[in-house]
């Protein structure tokens, strides 16, 4: 089974986050909170928070920030 999907059935079966099996900074470790938190750790699909956005720059746009977002 993939590690990701392992991270997301945790949570489905309402195992808490600190049950990954995993060890600390390993790969393994990241893609499981990966899967258990619904998020990814793929550069090209992450935002910067917003506070850290230079002003003037194209994502500090609310109406460009919220169509870069995928819809929830």
């Amino acid at each position: 089974m993939d590690i990701v999907k392992q991270g997301a059935r945790a949570r489905s079966v309402g195992r808490p986050r600190d049950a990954c099996p995993y060890p600390g900074e390993s790969r393994e470790r990241r893609a499981w909170f990966e899967g258990y938190d619904g998020s990814s750790w793929a550069v090209a699909t992450r935002l910067p928070h917003p506070a850290r956005m230079l002003p003037g720059s194209a994502l500090c746009d609310t109406s460009l920030a919220s169509d870069a977002l995928p819809p929830a």
